[in-house]
């Protein structure tokens, strides 16, 4: 309950927005919960891209190109040389790849079987950053001749420009490296798909917010329920449930019940200061029911007023529940620490008494099997000397 109070304890968390294009073939879009109502025009020019070369075609990925040679690579204003041993389609595309610097390389089985297949196999270079921030240059530095060709056709083909994208937003363009913008309007995030023109519509989405009020209602009723079940007699009209009549549950479940059924008075709208004014209303047994309509229609009515009867700082609704359930809950002074440590004292005081009237009843036991060995060896004495006694009567009389 604490939870789902907290998630519409303040207006921003509470007034979820809800954002959408009108062609998200062009372009879909998004909304935090920082955005403002809203129509915006938005246009595509261009997506980003990153750029891409390919070398010419060979017969085959381990084709030979001489002995050692290196490559030049400038990315993002910096210089890499990478060195090949053995220069192969495939050795080059490895050498670049472990460099790490923002270019990936890969050999290409295009399946072009002209000419006995010789062009089939071709080196591509991807930036790994589209748009102008990842675009690359790639040039000869040492090798042989065949080297040499290959990383000089490899720089002159490039298939795919890097660009960045350029979007026109309510009258104003605007460029980006990638094609997810969220730094062009606050609180959404705009996801570049084609180029044209869409309709961005941001509102008040009243359905996550009945949602997260549904989930809030529910967790209530679930406090509501534990404390009726443990309320509740067996078939033979006995309690059966441990926190039966006890006074910190009963205490729990009337202050949440007041604060349901609260005023709050500074909502801005008379109309809507009370849970029931809006659609949440409680039942004989302290239950409350969402009736998502009439909540939708006073949300549309007056949000800021209904978003104030949850969020207001001071005497907000959420604000109350999550001051109350701390009385209970806090781990320093709650009432339910309160109460557990008052348990465990007992329980301690308990068995402190139970040791003490074992102790007791040990050293009382010890103590009688002292008397019952010392009386044992009296009778055993008695008994000898009862022997010695019939002997000598014995005796006496033989004589006579």
């Amino acid at each position: 309950l604490n939870t789902k109070a907290k998630a519409l304890q303040t207006a921003t968390n509470f007034l979820q927005k809800k954002a959408t294009s009108s062609d998200e073939d062009l372009l879909r879009v998004s909304a935090s919960t920082s955005a403002t109502a809203g129509t915006h025009e938005i246009t595509v020019n261009s997506l980003a891209r990153a750029r891409v070369n390919a070398s010419a075609g060979f017969a085959s990925p381990t084709t030979g190109f001489g002995g050692p040679a290196s490559l030049q690579l400038d990315v993002g204003g910096n210089t890499y040389f990478v060195a090949v041993t053995t220069p192969t389609l495939t050795s080059v595309a490895d050498a670049i790849n472990a460099q790490n610097i923002g270019v990936q390389a890969q050999v290409v089985d295009t399946g072009n079987t002209a000419n006995g297949g010789t062009e089939r196999y071709q080196l591509v270079l991807r930036a790994t950053t589209a748009g102008a921030e990842g675009a690359f240059t790639v040039s000869y530095d040492d090798g042989d001749a065949a080297f040499q060709n290959l990383i000089t056709g490899l720089e002159a083909n490039e298939i795919v420009p890097g660009s960045n994208a350029s979007v026109t937003i309510d009258g104003i363009t605007l460029q980006r490296s990638t094609n997810s913008i969220a730094d062009a309007i606050p609180g959404l995030t705009l996801d570049l798909v084609d180029e044209g023109t869409v309709t961005v519509t941001v509102a008040t989405d009243a359905e996550e917010i009945s949602t997260k009020v549904q989930e809030f209602v529910e967790a209530y009723n679930a406090v509501v329920d534990f404390a009726t079940a443990q309320n509740a007699l067996d078939a033979e009209g006995k309690a059966s449930s441990p926190l039966f009549g006890d006074s910190l549950l009963r205490n729990v479940r009337s202050s949440l019940r007041v604060i349901a059924g609260g005023l709050v008075g500074d909502s801005g709208n008379p109309a809507y200061q009370l849970f029931s004014q809006i659609g949440i209303t409680s039942d004989t047994q302290g239950k409350l029911t969402l009736d998502r309509t009439k909540f939708g229609e006073a949300l549309a009515a007056d949000e800021g007023a209904v978003a104030a009867l949850f969020t207001n700082d001071t005497t907000g609704l959420m604000s109350r529940f999550v001051e109350q359930i701390d009385v209970y809950t806090d781990s320093v002074d709650g009432l339910f620490k309160t109460r557990s440590e008052s348990f465990d004292r007992q329980v301690k005081d308990t068995q402190r008494r139970i040791d003490d009237a074992e102790r007791r009843l040990e050293i009382y036991t010890t103590q009688l099997e002292r008397r019952y060995a010392n009386l044992e060896s009296l009778l055993a004495q008695l008994q000898g000397q009862g022997s010695s006694l019939s002997g000598i009567n014995n005796l006496s009389t033989n004589r006579r």
